[in-house]
């Protein structure tokens, strides 16, 4: 049994095994190398983004002031958001939404021409999501279509409906915007 053994170490010993196997083990850390540091370089700028938008971006509300304190409390309690970091946007301020980067609008708080107002004054660079608790397109309560293009025309604009959701769409945005330092 010891010769069968030994003939089977003699035959991988060839230096035709032994430089095969060398290419492949070279070829197996390079690969895994490559794709460490390319799940690196994909994760790292979105982590990033991330966390400084949680610590330090500023979130503006508007809308009328009972719905601002019930949202700006789901935020905070969601443990995501600081408190500090969110502001409120009242019907005398609509020319305010210039200069936040990250809108949450309470579509029913505002009237057609001022959601028009806000839209028009919004930076391209800015998220802005409308929030529409009340939509039922079987009890006739709905966004009319004119505003809905008028929405979905402007970039990193989008509408949502349930509370649930409205966090999950406001960190996505916060990623997909871009962040400037002021």
């Amino acid at each position: 049994m010891d010769n069968f053994m030994g003939a089977i170490y003699q035959f991988f010993n060839h230096p035709f095994f032994i430089l095969v196997g060398g290419i492949s083990t070279l070829i197996a850390i390079i690969g895994l190398l490559s794709v460490f540091i390319s799940w690196i370089l994909g994760i790292t700028p979105l982590l990033w983004r991330l966390g400084i938008g949680r610590w330090s971006r500023k979130i503006a509300i508007a809308a009328n002031s009972e719905t601002y304190n019930s949202l700006r409390t789901d935020l905070v309690d969601s443990g995501i958001f600081r408190e500090k970091n969110i502001s409120q946007i009242s019907k005398n301020h609509l020319s305010k939404v210039t200069d936040h980067n990250l809108i949450l609008v309470h579509y029913q708080s505002f009237n057609v021409q001022e959601i028009k107002t806000m839209l028009s004054n919004k930076k391209s660079k800015a998220g802005m999501i409308f929030y529409y608790p009340e939509y039922s397109p079987q009890e006739g309560k709905e966004i009319p279509c004119e505003m809905a293009k008028d929405i979905s025309s402007k970039e990193n604009a989008t509408i949502v409906n349930f509370r649930g959701r409205l966090l999950n769409d406001i960190i996505t945005t916060m990623i997909t915007t871009s962040y400037e330092k002021r």
